[in-house]
């Protein structure tokens, strides 16, 4: 009634059945999203990944990649017996004013706050400039 094929199509080859590419063809390059995910596996298991498996896995996760920023500093803090983590990233935004406001990332005191930082980040270099400059004359 029902007859299936014993098709060996039906599996991913074993690892040893996987042969090297040939000479002329160049090897394929490796995926640095996939890579960045697997090098916490153990190498075995990230080797037994087919690329099929290995596309929805980056489907899944949105293909996001790694960010690059700017400004990038991790650093893990002891403070008495405990450790606490301190991250800072700066980097040009690129997400869009409507995509901000409806995370809830663009409001007014928000606003506010980040153009009084902006201004403390031009002033205070501009009056030590100037209290070194009079200093100095």
């Amino acid at each position: 009634m029902f007859e299936q094929s014993a098709s060996s199509q039906a599996f991913p080859p074993a690892a040893a059945e996987v042969s090297t590419p040939p000479r002329d063809r160049p090897a394929p390059q490796r995926d640095p999203f996939i890579e960045h995910y697997f090098k916490r596996i153990d190498p075995k298991v990230a080797a037994s990944f087919t690329p099929e498996q290995c596309a929805a896995i980056k489907n899944m996760f949105g293909a996001r990649g790694v960010a690059k920023h700017a400004v990038e500093l991790r650093r893990s803090l002891p403070i008495g017996r405990r450790r606490y983590y301190l991250v800072l990233l700066l980097g040009r935004e690129r997400r869009g004013f409507d995509r901000l406001f409806s995370e809830g990332a663009v409001s007014g005191p928000f606003t506010f706050f980040g153009y009084a930082i902006t201004a403390a980040l031009w002033l205070i270099p501009a009056g030590l400039l100037a209290v070194v400059l009079q200093a100095l004359l």
